[in-house]
Formats: C-alpha cells, structure tokens, sequence
C-alpha cells in the first residue's frame, strides 16, 4: 500500500499539498494553468494553447511575456512541492510539469486499479478500496469550461464508476453479498442505466435470499430502459433474469475489467449479440472489423455515424435492441466503419467514395445481402444498391436520407454541431445525445455520451460529420432496382422526415411506412412492429445458402 498522499489531487476540486500542509494557489489564471498541465499527464502543452486556456478571445498584447509571468508565479506558489523529483519544466515549445506518478491522485488511482485487476480476492479488494478512496468530488471539479481538463474528468470519472462495479463482482465473488448490497443499492440508485452495476446487485439479492427484490429491479430497469432510451435489457441481464426466476443462478466469475468480443474466432454464431465473434478482413491498407451473427435471410448492416461492435454487444448502443431481435431471424453482419470501433485506424478516409468501398469489401465477404442502413448509412448504402445490384437485394432505410442540402438546410447550425464535436467531444456528445432521445435525464444523456465516446474520438465523429453534410445520392436513386422499405420518425431532429420522402420519391420501388415519435432511432415500443415489417419484407431465407431473387416491393409515398 502507498504510505504518502498525493501531493497534487484533482479527484476532486483541485489542491496542492506541501510538507506543512494544504499550499493554497490563488486566482483563476493560477488554477486553469495548473489544472491544464496536470491534464496533460506530464506531457509538454503548448505555450499557444496555454494562452487560449488562460485568456481565451482576449489574449494580452504580449502572450509569450504575459504566460512566462503566470509560470513564474506558479512556481513561487507551488514552492516546496516542486522538489527534487517534481520540476516544472520550460521547454522550446511550450511547459510541461514533470511529477513522480504517485504524487497525482489520478495517476495514482489508475497505477492501484490496474493493480487490482491483475490480483485476486482479499489483496484485489483492498488495491480498490485504497483506490476509490483517493476521491473527493468529480474529477476536475470546477474546471467544466477547461477542454483538456472536462475530457480527463470524464474519462476519470467514467473509471471510477467501472471500479466501483468491478469491487462490486469481486467481493461477491469472495462470498460476501451482504456487504456489496447496501453499497450497489446507492450506486445504482445514482447510476439507474449502469447495467453491470444492476447485475451485480440483482446476483447479491438472489444470493441474500431477496429472489424478489433481485427481479424488481430488473423490472424497474425495463422500464425505466425503454422510457429514456428506447432499448431493451441486454441478452445477458435477460439471461440472469431467468436463473433467478428459475433458482439457477450461476456463480459470479471471478472479476476482470469488461472485455470486447471475442477475436479471431472461426466459425458463425448462432445466438445473442453478446456472443459475436469479431474476425477481421483487410482493406485498403487497413483491417475492418465484423460479426455475423444468426440464421435466416443475410442482412448486411451499414454502420452509423460512429458505432464500435463491442457497444453494440454490450447492448448500450441505440441500436442494440433492434439488431438483437434481427439476429433472432437473420444471419446478421456488423462491421466497424474505417477509424471506429473496433477498426481504429490512423489514416482514415471520411469520403463517401471510401465508405461505399468499404461496405463493398464486406458483402463482397459475405456474399450478396440486404443492406440495413440506418441514420448516417443511408447514402452509402443507396451508393452500392446502384453501383453493384448483383450484391444488394434489398434495401431498408431507417432514419437515413439522400440528399444532405435539402435535408439539414442550416449551414450555421451544421457547422457548429460538426465543430462541437471536434473541439470539445466530451461536452459535445452529451448535447449531441439529447437530439437522439428529446428530454432525457441527465442520466440518459451520460449514457449516450459515453456510447459515442466509446466509439470514436472526436475527431474521426467530425470528419464522418462533416462528410454527412455534403453528401448527394439522389441523382443515383432512379438507378437501384432493389426493392426497398423506407421507415421514418415524423419527428426525427437529428435527421428530419423528409429525407425519407426524398428516398421514397426518387427510389423507384419503395414502401414508405411513418412512426410516430420524436425519435431518430428505434424506440423499444416500436421494435415488434419494426421488426415485424424488416422480417415480412426480407422474406424466407435462401435455399441452399443461396440468395433469394429480389421480390416485387410495394410503394406507399
């Protein structure tokens, strides 16, 4: 166990500790400064953007004068505490301040909790507790306005809540369920759409004998799930649902920090989304990343926006509810688009041209399919629906569009979603989160925050956003001769209803059915209708492994 306290603590508002005490570092410019270099983790930020941090749009006459006094006068303040192995550091470009890693809170939280990770039962279980213990108060508190600071707050943050679930499971698995339920039921009451954190409490009820109150609080995350995110419990909380209706609960694993899907695996899946099995296929220099999961008709879905394959099996992403109850009847392929996910790359091709290509690659993999195309994915699907109708048999359009000018017709407002996500992804994606899901919690929102963040970063969301803005397919549309179903939200905001009545019109064989909501993706009291209308258009699978000549669709404008 550590024996000294951090001497700089940002788990927390901020404070600086000396031999003698708390040393107190006064003004605003003072603190911004010290939080921004703590942020960067020892790395060197440079003297340009330390000015824009600590004046922003009204920089003084002389910046480079003007920031080496506040670093000056940081350094009196801090004193003592820069010793022998803490320095502030000055260099050609820019100020960096150098410090053992055990002498920052959140250093040391990370260093014990992956400590806690790799050891077992009681020595785990004390590595978390002298972890958790290092915090006082969200991350970076009071520094909401200080981009490097808001993102490592969050990302702190964030861990902290994972550490909590992860000391959860692992004194549950040494045997102790009556100390993990008052602490879980807190936690989760704070946290009601943490489903790890609702697992492990309903597994220590069950074990406590509270069979009961164990399935209540499944009931209440039903619920609760539908109304502020329009999805449904996991395959896995469902799967504990029913040991515990049927007194079959198995023994919690031993604890490891969450995991992807499983790599490198032969074969396909028959079963739920949380059992794919990532392999990969090589494209343009790169690797994409996909799944196939299921039997029935082949279903090829176009990724939206940003999403990651581990996101959608855990069963967080708005689309998870939907492709789950796809897998149930298809033979359901997922793949991460080129910089997300699970296909993380540094060069990355926003264009079209090359989203197109990629999905190319992948039902040239699979063979020919319908292509499910929802929010972002519409254009590249229509794309490869004309330019290849011998691998695209159907088309389903869900909340998607042709023709960006017409659609998204404020320029200003564009720009500023796209520079949103750019410049501050941790902030920007929870605003961005309440156009999917109009007036949810503050918890709802935090939650679909923390799906995009885990599928990108907010440079590759901008780059895709950008590309969604200047985007035109509806000179192809008289082009695809595959049957298509066009479904719409009539009170979409994030993509308005009428790019589906562009795809409608222009498509010459297309069924347009309406709902009703102010949604943008599949909402849980909508799914069996759907899902009903995806599974009558798709038809029967294909004899023999070989796929069904396109059938006439029906056109409804």
């Amino acid at each position: 166990m550590t024996s000294t306290a951090p001497r700089f603590r940002v788990l927390g508002p901020l404070e600086v500790a000396g031999e003698g005490g708390p040393r107190p570092v006064h003004g605003e410019r003072q603190r911004t400064l010290l939080a921004a270099l703590l942020a960067a983790r020892g790395a060197t930020v440079s003297a340009d953007t330390l000015v824009d941090h600590l004046w922003g749009d009204a920089p003084p006459d002389k910046p480079a004068g003007a920031l080496y006094s506040q670093v000056s006068r940081l350094r009196r303040a801090l004193g003592d505490v820069l010793a022998d192995d803490a320095e502030l550091v000055t260099g050609a470009r820019g100020y960096a301040l150098a410090v053992p890693p055990d002498d920052v809170d959140a250093l040391r939280f990370e260093r014990l909790v992956a400590a806690a990770r790799s050891a077992t039962g009681d020595e785990a279980a004390a590595l978390y507790d002298e972890a958790l213990a290092l915090w006082r108060g969200p991350a970076y508190d009071g520094f909401a306005d200080l981009h490097p600071a808001s993102l490592e707050g969050i990302r702190l943050d964030e861990l902290r809540l994972a550490a909590v679930e992860e000391r959860a499971r692992m004194l549950l698995a040494l045997g102790r369920a009556e100390s993990v339920i008052p602490e879980m039921e807190g936690f989760v009451q704070a946290h009601p759409l943490r489903e790890e954190a609702r697992a492990v409490l309903m597994r220590a009820l069950y074990a406590h004998g509270r069979h009961t109150a164990a399935l209540q609080l499944y009931q209440d995350y039903r619920e609760r799930l539908a109304e502020e995110l329009g999805l449904e419990p996991s395959a896995a909380l469902r799967r504990l649902q029913g040991e515990i209706l049927s007194h079959a609960v198995e023994p919690p694993a031993t604890p490891r920090p969450p995991t992807r899907p499983v790599e490198g695996a032969t074969g396909r899946v028959a079963g739920t989304l949380d059992t794919l099995q990532v392999r990969y296929l090589r494209h343009a220099g790169s690797r994409i990343a996909h799944a196939t999961v299921g039997d029935g008709s082949p279903l090829v879905v176009v990724p939206a926006w940003v999403t990651s394959l581990d996101v959608i099996a855990s069963g967080r992403d708005p689309r998870s509810s939907l492709l789950e109850r796809l897998a149930g009847g298809t033979r359901l392929t997922l793949y991460d688009r080129l910089g997300a996910g699970l296909s993380r790359s540094e060069e990355v091709d926003f264009s079209l041209a090359a989203s197109v290509a990629e999905l190319e690659a992948v039902v040239e993999h699979t063979g020919p399919a319908a292509l499910l195309a929802v929010s972002q994915s519409g254009p590249a699907a229509v794309s490869l629906a004309a330019r290849r109708p011998d691998l695209v048999t159907r088309l389903i359009l869900v909340g998607t569009f042709a023709n960006a000018h017409e659609v998204f017709r404020d320029a200003r407002v564009n720009q500023a979603i796209v520079d949103l996500a750019r410049g501050h992804w941790g902030m920007g994606a929870r605003l961005l989160a309440d156009l999917y899901r109009p007036g949810a919690s503050t918890d709802a929102g935090r939650h679909l925050a923390r799906v995009l963040r885990d599928s990108a970063d907010g440079e590759v969301a901008a780059g895709y956003l950008e590309e969604m803005y200047r985007t035109d397919v509806s000179g192809l549309l008289p082009a695809v001769t595959a049957p298509a179903l066009v479904m719409h939200y009539r009170g979409d905001r994030v993509i308005p209803y009428r790019g589906a009545q562009q795809l409608a019109r222009g498509l010459p064989d297309a069924r347009l059915v309406p709902l009703e909501g102010p949604f943008h993706l599949p909402d849980a009291a909508d799914l069996a209708r759907i899902v009903e209308a995806i599974t009558d258009f798709l038809g029967p699978p294909p004899a023999s492994g070989r796929t069904a000549a396109p059938r006439p669709g029906r056109s409804s404008r």
